[in-house]
């Protein structure tokens, strides 16, 4: 059995800086890191190839300087190592970067694929999925556990609710969680054998085949202005944050002047979804038509014309469905959310259909009939501005972006029911702490290092009353306090409440991209020169312990 592992050499996304006159990335003198994930897909196949005697590569696509970690991966236990090296493939964007990466796939024919989650750098989650769809590859995202089975593989993935146990017909594609192992040390002084380069040759893709195009770029000003309060205004603060919104904002749909449509994917969260429709009905001149796997029950007020609802569908049906229906109709534009499903299923379509693809945008507009796509890089702190060639032009969205307008006039449904794939068969769903809440709630606590043990149970107490979330930086989750799904940061995920309590946490560059779209931020620390004061709106210098406790008086009182 051969397993194939793809791996990418990144900036230190911390060290990053941008010139604001000639609008370039500045990476003279930045460190150049081995992507975490992609580690621990490295650390995976050697385990795996410990365990079931395997045959193990290794890949890279990019300049002479990747050898390093090619070198790396092979003092970890891959046997083989490939460098994809070649002027041609300079510019590359996701779609093309996948184009060429599956077509080495289907020349080493691989049985198993791994890959990280995503690059730290870029985030977006689509060269996996994409690449999978090209190489004719079964494809889960998000796996934390593997185990080789005769035909199939038996994964672990994690997900929001909990952790799902698939098994999956061979040949497959992973890519792998935080979660799946610790990566060993690597040895320096381990043998190495000889790097392979392979040239253009081998595939007929340029980075000038690219179906989207950056346009612009621009920083984002991560700096707040701390202003010290007391306990009092903070409550001030908290309760006029998680106050609902007195009215709700409607608007008028009417007919469509034009029988072009604007798709709207939703893919399992209600909110996200509404505020998919919302945005696309304030652009406005299309067709809105919105293909989903929520209920129409949850969708009550949704801005749209018709909503096609997708029943039984799983991740592939639900792709397959979608490239059907744009191959059939005059489609011009597709919106879907950032969520993991809605990436894998986005990420399908686009390679199915040779589509640019801008995932995780904080914002879209229109300029001549195209849709602008800002998405942010190097950990939020630079906003790309990028058009795709083609029709139709697709992204994928942040949650909590755009403001849900609900409409009076009820949709047309069509309900279709689907045949879930026989190359996937649900073994099991373990579901997550039934007292934690997903990170999307108005108010959410940030649980550091700083916050005891005992008094996390408080916390979630005080949570649960007040319908707040609760998550944590890396360090707490390592330490088994918290689940890995409530990370937040750069290995973790991002969040924009309308406010974030930091309890207990330093400030560390890796939380503080997760936490850069929260409208307001207020930070809880006994240490005055925390670095978490820097990039907070309030402050209060106070012991974790003595807040949490006048805390839970207040909210049980």
């Amino acid at each position: 059995m051969k397993i194939m592992v793809l791996v990418k050499q990144i900036p230190d996304v911390n060290a990053i800086k941008f010139d604001e006159k000639t609008k370039r990335i500045i990476r003279t003198g930045v460190k150049l890191l081995f992507n975490s994930y992609d580690k621990k897909a490295v650390e995976a196949a050697v385990r795996l190839s410990e365990k079931y005697k395997c045959e193990t590569y290794v890949v890279s696509m990019g300049p002479v300087d990747a050898s390093d970690i090619l070198n790396d991966s092979m003092k970890m236990g891959i046997n083989h190592a490939i460098l994809l090296n070649d002027r041609n493939f300079a510019g590359a964007d996701t779609y093309v970067t996948s184009r060429i990466l599956s077509s080495l796939i289907m020349h080493i024919n691989p049985d198993i694929v791994l890959s990280g989650k995503s690059s730290l750098d870029g985030e977006t989650s689509q060269v996996p999925p994409e690449t999978a769809e090209m190489a004719g590859y079964n494809f889960v995202s998000n796996v934390s556990s593997i185990e080789i089975m005769e035909n199939s593989v038996i994964v672990s993935r994690d997900e929001d609710g909990g952790l799902r146990k698939l098994e999956v017909s061979l040949p497959a594609f992973f890519s792998v969680s935080e979660k799946i192992n610790r990566a060993r040390q690597i040895d320096p002084y381990a043998k190495v054998e000889n790097i392979t380069i392979y040239d253009s040759e081998f595939t007929t893709w340029k980075g000038s085949d690219s179906p989207t195009e950056v346009i612009d770029t621009f920083s984002m000003n991560g700096t707040r202005n701390n202003k010290l309060i007391t306990f009092q205004e903070f409550l001030q603060i908290m309760n006029e944050s998680r106050k609902p919104v007195q009215e709700e904002e409607h608007l008028t749909l009417g007919d469509p002047a034009t029988e072009e449509i604007f798709l709207g994917l939703v893919v399992d969260d209600p909110r996200i979804s509404l505020e998919i429709s919302s945005k696309i009905a304030e652009i406005g001149g299309h067709r809105i038509i919105i293909i989903g796997n929520i209920a129409p029950s949850r969708l009550a007020g949704m801005a749209c014309h018709k909503y096609i609802f997708l029943e039984n569908s799983d991740n592939v049906s639900f792709s397959e469905y979608v490239e059907n229906f744009i191959r059939k109709n005059k489609v011009s534009h597709v919106l879907a959310p950032s969520n993991l499903n809605g990436r894998d299923i986005s990420s399908h379509i686009a390679a199915s259909l040779g589509l640019g693809l801008t995932a995780d945008c904080v914002d879209i507009k229109f300029e001549n009939g195209k849709m602008i796509q800002y998405k942010p890089s190097f950990g939020g702190g630079i906003i790309a501005v990028i058009k795709s060639k083609t029709v139709p032009d697709m992204a994928t969205v942040r949650k909590g972006m755009f403001k849900i307008k609900f409409t009076s006039k009820s949709y047309e449904v069509q309900n279709v029911k689907l045949e879930k794939s026989k190359y996937f068969q649900e073994l099991e769903v373990i579901p997550i702490d039934n007292r934690m809440h997903m990170l999307d709630s108005p108010v959410i606590f940030g649980i550091g290092t700083g916050v005891h043990i005992n008094d996390i149970p408080a916390i979630l107490e005080i949570a649960g009353k007040i319908n707040a979330s609760v998550g944590a930086t890396r360090r707490v989750v390592d330490m088994e306090r918290i689940p890995r799904q409530f990370q937040i940061g750069i290995t973790g995920t991002s969040i924009s409440p309308e406010l974030y309590i930091a309890v207990g946490l330093s400030g560390a560059d890796n939380h503080i991209v997760g936490i850069r779209y929260a409208d307001k931020i207020i930070a809880v620390n006994s240490d005055p020169e925390a670095n978490i004061f820097k990039h907070s709106d309030f402050g209060m210098v106070m012991d974790s312990h003595e807040f949490i406790e006048k805390l839970y008086d207040y909210v049980k009182g």
